[in-house]
């Protein structure tokens, strides 16, 4: 078979296969032939710095020889065998070392393949255990989520998310919920003081905690940062608050961490930054560096052992995925969770960071910034008609879409959510790196 060419692969690539959140009608994007460290390279040899780290996940960058090594050499042994009745070392292993480096607790490990699945199956859990915990209260049948909340794209996470954009055709399917504000300090009402922005969002949760502490299965958050919402970092001790509401009412808590995890906002986990143990930790995307899908629910000794019981007592749960725990996803998580000691990621990250913000910093006097906002290695910058009521662009006009597209003529590859650039490079960006990331912000913008 014939390589096809360049300009083959571009119809192609526009006529058969389905990108996600794209109108295939108008598509036309890259096609990356390699990558190496914070950079992607096209297949006609031009090279752009991976802003997004491929949608959120690559940590340590593209072809680490430490993440490569470890999967040539668990190729070796066995590609995959199912979870099903059977594992294998390098998954049991990984399993072991994410409860020795989660909050402390999540003791027990259910593997699945994205992220989704594994809020799915944080889910489930929560639901099956209020009906066969020690006292069964089926009455529990009621998720509460945060406004603007993004889980996953399966009807049970969409169920549980609020962004509209991407939900709000499949409404007919979708089980109801319970949802409170999104707590974005910038969308604080006016009257209220910036320092009691927690406060005045926590009012909100606890009323309905309250009103329905009998009925609820589970609050689900992504701690500290709402990702598909545009990046929102709540206020500090939101999240500490929701976890004490959530004890105070025995309201299980997800923490979905698949974005924000595995380093991203400065922490290990994000839950970290408010000293919180969640009932359910999700992970995934930068669970294995990137490379490869692979999630993980991490739940504790309470979820645990009342699912344990006889064969015939009908306690299993029924849920399962054909790659969960695969062995080459597994060695690369590992290698992956290698990498933030040997080079010590976690620890260069305020530097970073510091200088990521005073590149974006100084744009904040452009008439179309609203905001700059940060946590970590993870950044947004949100567009708006007029900075002073903060008036959305209309999202027909694609602002931050077409800001996106000028950075690629400096090099730099982002891509826009609504009228927000999230900024979420890989943590292994160099400072020379990060620099020319937000001169290409700053092109873009003008």
């Amino acid at each position: 078979m014939n390589s096809p060419s360049s300009a083959d692969l571009r119809s192609l690539d526009r006529s058969v296969v389905w990108h996600a959140f794209s109108q295939m009608q108008e598509y036309d994007g890259l096609i990356i032939d390699n990558a190496q460290g914070c950079w992607l390279t096209d297949i006609d040899g031009r090279k752009y710095l991976d802003g997004a780290s491929s949608m959120w996940c690559n940590i340590h960058g593209h072809r680490h020889a430490h993440i490569d090594n470890a999967i040539r050499k668990q190729l070796d042994q066995v590609a995959h065998v199912t979870n099903l009745g059977m594992s294998h070392s390098t998954t049991i292993t990984l399993a072991k070392r994410l409860t020795e480096l989660a909050p402390a607790g999540l003791d027990h490990v259910f593997f699945s393949g994205d992220g989704a699945s594994a809020v799915e199956v944080a889910m489930k859990l929560a639901f099956q255990y209020w009906r066969q915990c020690e006292k069964p209260q089926t009455k529990r049948t009621k998720f509460l989520a945060l406004g603007n909340a993004y889980h996953g794209d399966t009807l049970g996470t969409v169920s549980v998310g609020g962004v509209s954009r991407f939900h709000s055709m499949f409404q007919p399917l979708l089980f109801p919920v319970l949802r409170g504000p999104c707590p974005d300090p910038y969308r604080l009402p006016s009257e209220i003081d910036p320092g009691k922005a927690a406060t005045f969002f926590l009012d909100h949760y606890r009323t309905l905690i309250e009103k329905n502490a009998d009925e609820l299965v589970a609050m689900i958050v992504e701690p500290i940062v709402q990702g598909a919402a545009g990046v929102v970092v709540h206020p500090k001790g939101f999240l500490q608050g929701i976890k004490m509401l959530c004890d105070e009412h025995d309201c299980l808590l997800i923490a979905d961490e698949v974005a924000v995890g595995m380093g991203r906002t400065g922490t290990m986990f994000a839950c970290e930054h408010e000293n919180v143990t969640p009932d359910f930790l999700c992970l995934g995307k930068g669970l294995t560096g990137g490379y490869l899908p692979m999630s993980a629910t991490l739940t504790t000794n309470r979820i645990w052992d009342a699912f344990l019981g006889r064969f015939e007592d009908m306690r299993t749960f029924f849920h399962g995925h054909t790659y969960g725990g695969n062995p080459l996803c597994a060695a690369a998580a590992h290698a992956t969770l290698d990498l933030f000691e040997i080079e010590q990621t976690l620890r260069k990250i305020p530097a970073k960071h510091t200088l990521m913000m005073q590149g974006l910093d100084r744009l904040s006097s452009h008439p179309e910034v609203g905001d700059i906002r940060s946590c970590g290695l993870m950044a947004a910058i949100e567009m708006v008609e007029d900075k002073r009521t903060k008036t959305a662009h209309p999202w027909q006009q694609q602002r931050a879409g077409n800001s996106c597209r000028r950075m690629l003529e400096k090099d730099v590859w982002l891509r826009p959510l609504g009228n927000v650039i999230p900024i979420i490079p890989p943590l292994s960006i160099s400072e020379s790196e990060i620099e020319l990331l937000t001169d290409a912000i700053e092109y873009g913008l003008s």
